[in-house]
């Protein structure tokens, strides 16, 4: 199986439509909240972890703050259907996102991003 994705976002239309631009490069597995995605940490680690920046009780960059800690190999994307609100947010947590990815969605888009970033990683860039 090629490398492992998790996605995590609160609407199951979305997670639906993720899993199936994924599903034939990678090992998708996905989490409907924050806490059930920190779950599936328990089960080896990511190469890619997408997120949805607001979702109930914890966002998205609370997931991704931990992530960085307890995977920090996996690369981390942020969706987000709020992009100008993105620019509030403190500078310290930029270096959680590699990359970062607007709603609606362009699959090829996302794609691209998550590529870009995985070179950026492996180039020993961040």
């Amino acid at each position: 199986m090629g490398p492992r994705l998790l996605i995590v976002d609160d609407e199951p239309d979305m997670l639906d439509f993720l899993d199936r631009v994924f599903r034939r490069e990678y090992e998708v597995l996905r989490a409907q909240s924050v806490e059930e995605a920190l779950s599936r940490f328990e089960e080896g680690l990511f190469d890619v972890i997408v997120t949805d920046r607001r979702m109930p009780r914890r966002s998205g960059l609370e997931l991704l703050e931990i992530a960085a800690q307890k995977q920090p190999q996996a690369v981390r994307v942020l969706l987000t259907g709020y992009a100008d609100s993105l620019v509030d947010e403190k500078v310290a947590q930029w270096r959680l996102v590699d990359a970062w990815v607007s709603k609606p969605i362009d699959a090829a888009a996302l794609k691209q991003s998550i590529a870009a970033a995985i070179q950026k990683r492996s180039a020993g860039g961040k």
